[in-house]
């Protein structure tokens, strides 16, 4: 009897679980901000795949960027060993990706931030907040 229970509690289970998701669609989020200026958005929201795309990001990294002095040789040698180290390939690659962020808001034509975009398609403006632009993007649909 106790094998039949567990096995009717956990149909249940998963009755509810796969009805829940088909009622509530995930969301793809992303959200435009500037960290200098706003407050941290929510990266974590039932039925949203958030994005956050800090576009104060790369100018944080420009910071990140050791001081080189010495001759004109010197800091190429300087700057050449840095750029072949792990710190330096590493932050190569932080400074690309933090240009991903313009790319998208240029793709999405963001004119003011902060802005979040839903699905592609619908923008909301003036709020980091993801749960009030869920509302407002299920209200519409």
């Amino acid at each position: 009897m106790g094998v039949t229970i567990s096995r009717v509690a956990m149909m249940a289970v998963l009755t509810l679980t796969s009805c829940s998701a088909i009622a509530q669609k995930i969301v793809s989020v992303e959200v435009f901000y500037r960290s200098t200026m706003h407050s941290e958005p929510q990266s974590r929201v039932p039925g949203a795949d958030i994005t956050l795309w800090n576009l104060d990001k790369p100018k944080l990294i420009k910071r990140q960027k050791p001081s080189i002095t010495g001759t004109e040789r010197e800091v190429r040698e300087k700057v050449s060993d840095w750029l072949a180290s792990t710190e330096g390939k590493a932050h190569l690659v932080a400074a690309r990706e933090s240009y991903r962020g313009f790319g998208q808001a240029m793709r999405y034509r963001i004119k003011k931030v902060p802005a979040i975009v839903l699905d592609g398609k619908q923008v909301v403006y003036g709020t980091t907040n993801v749960r009030k632009a869920l509302l407002i993007y299920r209200g519409k649909q």
